[in-house]
């Protein structure tokens, strides 16, 4: 048996939801000072309700998804390590029907959150 491997993720939490993308793919976040309208929600890119204003109001940019402008969102951001044992493929038939951008494994080990990755 292998040793497990573990990956520096970013968890997002969002209200009571939870996302991580890997850390080597997060550019910068930087807290809002100046809010432009051309900044689409995080929320609203993963097509899921809007969260609470709670936390703080973050501006995030992942280079490697394509969206040159980064997103808004409200909420928290912390640096974790995720264990290869609390990764796991997407069952078939979520991803088929599954529409959440970049989705690509869950994580967890009772309860589960999207890992999202665009490599």
């Amino acid at each position: 048996m292998s040793a497990p491997i573990n990956l520096a993720a970013v968890r997002v939490t969002l209200g009571s939801q939870n996302f991580y993308i890997p850390a080597s793919q997060v550019g910068r976040c930087a807290l809002v000072t100046n809010v432009v309208s051309e900044i689409p929600r995080f929320s609203r890119w993963l097509g899921i309700a809007d969260e609470p204003q709670e936390g703080r109001h973050l501006h995030l940019c992942v280079p490697d998804s394509g969206v040159e402008t980064g997103w808004y969102l409200w909420g928290q951001l912390e640096n974790v390590l995720l264990s290869s044992e609390t990764i796991f493929a997407v069952p078939p038939l979520l991803a088929r029907h599954c529409h959440l951008p970049a989705l690509r494994a869950l994580v967890g080990r009772e309860a589960f959150s999207p890992l999202l990755s665009w490599r």
